[in-house]
């Protein structure tokens, strides 16, 4: 519904269509050109199922239609399968938790449903940055937890005001308190059965709860950049993984450009690996601004490299997870 029709406004039309009978549950998108906070609540008090601002390209108005009718359909169960997904690598500076972040906020941008982000930084929690989050609980709270379950877990999490939910690693101060292997089987298979897609943020070092997070995600992205630094400790973390017989359902490896030229070409990182790169993300000069700002690039309208990847892997593992769920 557009809000500025003739003789009706959208905001009237979802009312009557939410009171007239056997009409109830119809998904109901509002379309407008504001963009205000207060628009959006008009937009839902209304009787909308979702929000949208104009002007929008035609695949992310269809996105959302797909992403309503999913959810008015035979949606996710209350004991779910959600997909796990893993970000990983072992050298500083690949962009690693810029693109969970982004991944995480697209996802949720284009489902609605729930999405959690788990960061498992060691020197305290990057991706608050990224989303400009205070941090009064972390980790260390879910070790005083009882029995770990989903409302035990909601105290020890952070929710962005895009939706992402962000479960944060302690500040380096409070640093002695890391995440144990049980720990993280026990967050994982609580976050499976509540969440729609969770993102797991890897520490940058094969410790117990890398190793743990590792095995049980549906699916592992090895972050690296295209230079030799980096494609040597990919092939070493390789070898490692195969030592410690850690098997990702299924592994990818991303090409990240932090930096507008690259080293290596993509065939050069492809023979060092001696495997495909599934992924590549084009340098985007957007991201300092957006880590200054607060704010994602995968939650703005910005069309630059680091969202239209987001968009894009978020809408195939989208398909994928709504796949596992029918």
């Amino acid at each position: 519904l557009d809000v500025m029709m003739p003789y009706l406004n959208g905001h009237d039309l979802a009312r009557q269509i939410r009171a007239t009978k056997g009409l109830e549950d119809l998904p109901i998108l509002i379309l407008t050109a504001r963009t205000q906070e207060v628009d959006r609540q008009t937009a839902l008090s209304s009787g909308a199922d979702d929000y949208l601002s104009k002007p929008v390209s035609f695949q992310e108005l269809m996105d959302r239609i797909d992403a309503l009718l999913y959810r008015q359909g035979e949606g996710m169960s209350a004991e779910q399968n959600g997909l796990v997904l893993a970000f990983y690598g072992l050298r500083g500076g690949r962009g690693q938790t810029t693109l969970a972040v982004n991944v995480a906020a697209a996802l949720r941008r284009l489902s609605q449903q729930e999405i959690c982000l788990v960061d498992f930084g060691p020197l305290g929690s990057q991706s608050l940055m990224h989303f400009r989050l205070p941090a009064p609980s972390s980790w260390v709270d879910l070790a005083m937890v009882g029995e770990l379950d989903w409302a035990g877990l909601l105290e020890c999490t952070r929710v962005h005001s895009s939706g992402v939910r962000l479960l944060p690693v302690p500040a380096p101060l409070h640093a002695p308190m890391l995440p144990t292997a049980e720990m993280v089987q026990q967050v994982v298979d609580v976050l499976r059965k509540q969440t729609a897609v969770t993102v797991l943020d890897l520490p940058p070092v094969v410790n117990a709860a890398f190793r743990a997070a590792l095995s049980v995600a549906d699916m592992a992205f090895q972050v690296l950049t295209p230079d030799l630094v980096s494609v040597q400790t990919a092939v070493q973390l390789s070898q490692v993984l195969t030592q410690h017989q850690i098997k990702p359902r299924q592994r990818l490896f991303i090409l990240n450009h932090v930096a507008p030229d690259a080293q290596l070409p993509k065939t050069a990182v492809e023979r060092g690996l001696d495997a495909r790169i599934a992924l590549e993300v084009a340098y985007d000069a957007n991201q300092m601004l957006a880590l200054t700002q607060g704010i994602p690039l995968a939650l703005t309208k910005s069309d630059s490299a680091i969202p239209a990847f987001a968009g894009k892997l978020a809408h195939a593992l989208w398909q994928h997870a709504v796949a596992n769920t029918s």
